[in-house]
């Protein structure tokens, strides 16, 4: 399957190319005042013959030639009004040009020439220099006129169109360099900002287990004593078997809870290996991710980041899952339009980092309200149902965890601002 598809690929580019080469053909000058031709598509035909190297050589310049005496006849014929036969014999000589520049282009290995421009240049120039030649004796022109004239023609031409060759050939690797790398920092950002996601669940995995821990010694503990009242004559036998099988039931969880919370370790110790990340990069991640988002609900948002205090962190994944359920809130709360700054100052010995938002506001009744887990005024459109109200609660934990403190200050349908506080000692590296 994956040969068929590159088969369908490689007859794409050579046909695309065909087209290209053929269409550039048509646009020609007479240097010599016979019916020879100088023209751009052969830059272009060796253009596609270097930057698409599984494509054959022989076969796509053959093609080419032919598209482009085919070119020429029609053209002639409907609008010089020329006779068929004349016009064949004049365009035909282009066909093997062509086919005599895609043989000594692929005898000559020319794309093992790509990382030396110098060498590169010299030799399509070689070759354009000698299929000219070869065209010229085929139309019997090379003898005709002023041999020097022709010859230097010939050489300039050659090498002007070498260099346009290579010119471009560069031009589109840059180009495709700068690709790769967009779709590589793309990824890069994705997973920066799933991995903060991940690390928050693993937090609130792990707080779990401990809830389970202590669940699971509390019923073993009422097994214990309701065994003993059994034992010391008083009734009780069922409900401690209860709290026995109870007590099994838990500890079961607690180990199904203990391989997931292993496994989700074991996959993000590999991606989490760099030591620390700078501010201005974690701002640029969560940008380009939000961005990303904003495209993708056409909602007309303006977000802006600042930052006054540049320093290098390895709570960074910590940082982006916090920043990340803000800025969320604040493109809800704006509804279609809006704007959201981010913004980091020092205050003593503390790193701020804000999130605001113009849009609806938190009313002041609710203000001690929305860090509780399960509150939440957001309901999806299509189901109806209510948010989880996770979010804000996960920042208020995932803060104290790095033993800081969430602000909030809001003015109902005007704006709302979240200010996390966090102790410089527990989030910027030393030098």
């Amino acid at each position: 399957m994956s040969l068929l598809r590159n088969l369908r690929q490689e007859s794409t580019t050579i046909l695309t190319g065909v087209v290209l080469v053929g269409l550039t053909g048509l646009v020609y000058i007479y240097p010599f005042h016979t019916h020879f031709r100088f023209t751009v598509s052969v830059t272009v035909l060796a253009t596609l013959l270097i930057y698409f190297p599984r494509i054959p050589a022989v076969t796509t310049a053959t093609l080419c030639g032919a598209v482009i005496c085919i070119g020429r006849i029609v053209v002639q014929v409907l609008f010089d009004k020329a006779g068929f036969p004349e016009v064949v014999w004049i365009n035909l000589p282009a066909l093997f040009y062509y086919l005599l520049y895609g043989s000594l282009f692929s005898v000559l290995q020319v794309r093992q020439l790509v990382n030396n421009a110098l060498k590169l240049v010299l030799m399509l120039s070689l070759i354009d220099v000698f299929c000219n030649i070869f065209e010229l004796v085929i139309r019997a022109d090379l003898f005709n006129g002023d041999r020097e004239s022709i010859f230097t023609s010939l050489v300039a031409v050659a090498i002007l169109r070498a260099l346009l060759t290579v010119g471009a050939y560069y031009a589109l690797r840059r180009y495709q360099s700068f690709i790769l790398a967009e779709e590589q920092m793309a990824r890069y950002t994705e997973l920066t900002v799933m991995i903060a996601q991940l690390k928050a669940e693993l937090y609130y995995l792990n707080k779990s287990s401990q809830d389970i821990e202590r669940v699971m010694e509390e019923s073993y503990w009422l097994y214990k004593s309701l065994h003993a009242k059994n034992q010391n004559g008083s009734e009780g036998s069922n409900e401690a078997a209860q709290a026995l099988t109870i007590a099994r039931n838990i500890h079961e969880v607690k180990k199904d809870y203990y391989r997931v919370v292993t496994g989700i370790e074991g996959i993000l110790r590999p991606s989490t290996k760099v030591k620390g990340m700078s501010l201005p990069e974690i701002f640029f991640i969560i940008e380009q991710n939000t961005l990303r988002f904003l495209k993708g609900t056409h909602k007309k948002i303006d977000i802006s980041f600042h930052y006054d205090f540049e320093f290098t962190t390895d709570q960074h994944y910590m940082i982006v899952s916090l920043l990340d359920n803000l800025i969320t809130n604040a493109i809800e709360a704006c509804g279609e339009t809006g704007k959201i700054k981010v913004e980091e100052y020092r205050d003593a010995g503390n790193i701020i980092l804000s999130v605001e938002d113009n849009g609806c506001g938190i009313k002041p009744e609710d203000a001690d309200l929305v860090f509780q887990v399960g509150y939440s005024t957001k309901f999806c459109r299509d189901t109806g149902r209510m948010s989880t109200g996770l979010g804000l609660a996960h920042v208020k934990n995932l803060t104290e965890m790095l033993e800081g403190s969430v602000e909030l200050v809001s003015g109902p349908c005007a704006f709302t601002q979240f200010k996390l506080v966090l102790p410089v000692k527990n989030i910027v590296l030393p030098f």
